[in-house]
């Protein structure tokens, strides 16, 4: 029975993993209740923030920006703070870089600066009003209206701040048309994930439940949500570009695909706030936090708004964070990622060693009885009910159970598939180096060669483990380490390594058991 357990696994284990990266078919874009921004725009520079921008005529939309000139980072706005440079553009008043100095290289967050994040299709081109260490303040005249956008940045890679004001600085009603606010189109990775940023990135919302104490995730469509926002935006396995705690009158948010450049499409956030008319000296103030930045569990869950759900650990979450966070510990104490792999390895098949032994010895009891149990089942053959109570009565005899071999396995599965994601997805883990060529233990091993060692250690390990008197089993189970080998040759090198010392444990196990029991 174990050994169609261990065939179990293995198909579990594609099919689980090709779930994991599982990305739900595009939708089409919807119609939004936006208006349609149409008029012409022209970037505007810091040059032209010594005095309030002409005004435009009334009614005059923002249309969607260009392509950017090549210096358009020189006529950007610069804010430095923690491990990322913030880049503001004049013209689109929006955040149109992040380079943020990551573990692995240096990331630029945006895709498309030409609109940049926390973009807004308000009427006409934003100038640089003022700047500061930690601000930068867009201002725009459009007749009656005087509208602003300032950016606050937090100075340890926390929560930021956004605030867009609209005044009627005139003696008559002017009405502000429908506009949206946006993040995205996608979400830029490290370079090595590029090729999958598409299937990666997704478009997510939490909401308040019920009887629930955190905030429950969900992906967004392209209709708008269903429920009240706690927080929405962009995320990928390693950042999160998102909007938290917003003051927008219930405004509900919706994903559009578009495209960036000449890649695929990809997911585009929009909250949509509908028109408002203001009277004579009247101020309407829309406020926002906003994160962009790495998808650490830990700060993000010191952060609040739940945005430490954006964190995917998978089917087995509980098992998975506890899994991460055994590992930050074990990393304090030996200050290598790979050294607290190792710990944690050991650590669980010290607790799984009894059950191994017992595993062990049913596997042996089992092919001891194999020979009588095909007696009885060739006598009984015509009988099934009479042909189990006398398999039954064999177990009893010899003090064995054909499950006994198999709860090992069962509880590894859990196990497996909780590191699995723990070492996918874990911030703390990407770009953690080990030892010589192992510099990322969240990436797969670039010479294979911890795969191709666990495939030996897996292959002595079954030469020595009581052997299945059926003979499909038996090459079944001798192309277990070929399997397995070639199943791990793409995983993360941090989940290659807890196998190896999960099989070189077993073949040590193996060896001991072999000669003390024969």
């Amino acid at each position: 029975m174990q050994k169609n357990l261990i065939l179990a696994v293995v198909l579990s284990s594609l099919v689980y993993i090709g779930w994991y990266s599982y990305m739900q078919k595009k939708l089409p874009p919807p119609q939004t209740a936006a208006s349609s921004q149409t008029a012409a725009s022209t970037p505007g520079t810091p040059a032209a923030a010594a005095s309030l921008p002409p005004a435009s005529p009334a009614g005059t939309a923002q249309q969607e920006p260009g392509p950017l000139p090549a210096d358009w980072m020189q006529k950007a706005a610069v804010v430095t703070s923690g491990k990322a440079k913030y880049y503001f553009l004049p013209g689109p008043g929006s955040l149109a870089g992040a380079v943020y100095e990551g573990p692995v290289e240096p990331v630029e967050l945006v895709p498309d600066p030409s609109r940049g994040f926390f973009y807004a299709t308000l009427p006409g081109s934003f100038a640089l009003k003022s700047r500061t260490d930690d601000s930068v303040e867009f201002v725009s005249r459009q007749g009656q209206l005087l509208l602003t956008k300032k950016f606050v940045i937090s100075k340890d890679d926390g929560l930021n701040s956004l605030e867009i004001t609209a005044a009627n600085v005139s003696s008559k009603p002017a009405l502000l048309p429908a506009w949206e606010l946006r993040i995205g189109p996608g979400l830029n990775t490290v370079d090595s994930e590029m090729k999958d940023n598409a299937k990666l990135c997704k478009a997510d919302y939490t909401f308040s439940e019920e009887g629930r104490k955190h905030p429950a995730l969900k992906e967004l469509k392209s209709e708008p949500a269903e429920h009240d926002w706690v927080w929405t935006g962009l995320n990928n396995r390693y950042f999160l570009a998102a909007l938290a705690g917003s003051d927008f009158g219930g405004a509900r948010p919706f994903r559009r695909d578009e495209k960036v450049g000449k890649d695929d499409k990809t997911p585009l956030v929009v909250v949509p706030l509908p028109a408002v008319e203001l009277r004579p000296g009247e101020t309407k103030t829309w406020t926002s936090r906003f994160y962009l930045g790495p998808k650490d569990y830990a700060s993000l869950q010191k952060l609040g708004f739940g945005l430490d759900r954006s964190v995917d650990f998978g089917f087995f979450a509980p098992l998975a964070k506890l899994a991460n966070t055994s590992l930050v510990f074990f990393y304090h104490l030996t200050g290598n990622y790979g050294a607290a792999i190792l710990v944690l390895s050991v650590l669980i098949q010290l607790i799984l060693s009894p059950l191994s032994f017992k595993s062990y010895k049913a596997m042996a009891v089992m092919k001891k009885i194999q020979p009588e149990m095909k007696s009885i089942q060739e006598r009984y053959k015509k009988d099934p009910q009479r042909m189990n109570s006398e398999i039954m009565a064999l177990y009893r005899r010899h003090g064995t159970n054909p499950l006994g071999g198999c709860l090992p396995m069962l509880l590894q599965i859990p196990v497996f598939f909780a590191l699995f994601t723990a070492l996918r997805n874990s911030w703390d883990l990407h770009g953690a180096h080990f030892i010589f060529w192992i510099k990322d233990l969240s990436a797969k091993d670039p010479y294979y060669v911890l795969p191709l060692i666990m495939g030996g250690v897996m292959f002595l390990q079954q030469s020595l483990n009581p052997q299945t008197s059926d003979p499909a089993q038996a090459a079944m189970m001798k192309w277990m380490p070929v399997i397995f080998t070639f199943m791990f040759l793409h995983f993360p090198s941090g989940l290659v390594l807890y196998w190896l010392v999960n099989s070189t444990w077993g073949f040590a196990q193996s060896m001991y058991l072999k000669k003390t029991m024969g």
